[in-house]
């Protein structure tokens, strides 16, 4: 014995009744949306520069709940999930500002070796001596090449 499954919607043309009131509302839920559209714009340009950067910044706080399951925690939760983010984007921020700048003055002065042939020492003499005198540009030069270096 099979069974056959009938949808509710069998008709294919829909009743005057129904078309009617589709256009009723349709017309009426359209005037709506569009004035509440022009409210919402005008309200969003009288708005100023704070109130729509706090919104930004709600709204990216509500996003990284969203994204990573916060909004379902407890307060607690929530306060111990953050503190750890927050630690260790410190701890992240604190290693960049610490070890960046030596790590971009070594791979400087290997770009410096690579297109000059002349090593990154060499080169912090003759920017020195520009600083200080042009015309001793080629004695610093002359003085490496000298010793041999």
């Amino acid at each position: 014995m099979a069974t056959t499954v009938q949808s509710c919607y069998t008709s294919t043309a829909p009743s005057p009744a129904v078309e009617e009131l589709v256009a009723k509302y349709s017309v009426a839920m359209s005037a709506t949306s569009s004035s509440q559209r022009v409210s919402q714009v005008l309200l969003h340009q009288r708005r100023n520069l704070v109130q729509r950067t706090l919104d930004q910044v709600r709204l990216k706080y509500y996003q990284y709940e969203v994204t990573f399951g916060l909004y379902v925690m407890t307060p607690g939760e929530k306060f111990a999930a953050n503190t750890f983010v927050f630690v260790v984007l410190s701890l992240l921020c604190w290693a960049l500002l610490l070890y960046f700048p030596s790590l971009l003055y070594q791979k400087l002065s290997r770009l410096v070796w690579l297109l000059t042939g002349h090593s990154g020492e060499e080169m912090g003499a003759v920017l020195r001596s520009l600083d200080a005198r042009p015309e001793t540009v080629a004695s610093a030069f002359e003085s490496h090449r000298s010793l041999g270096l």
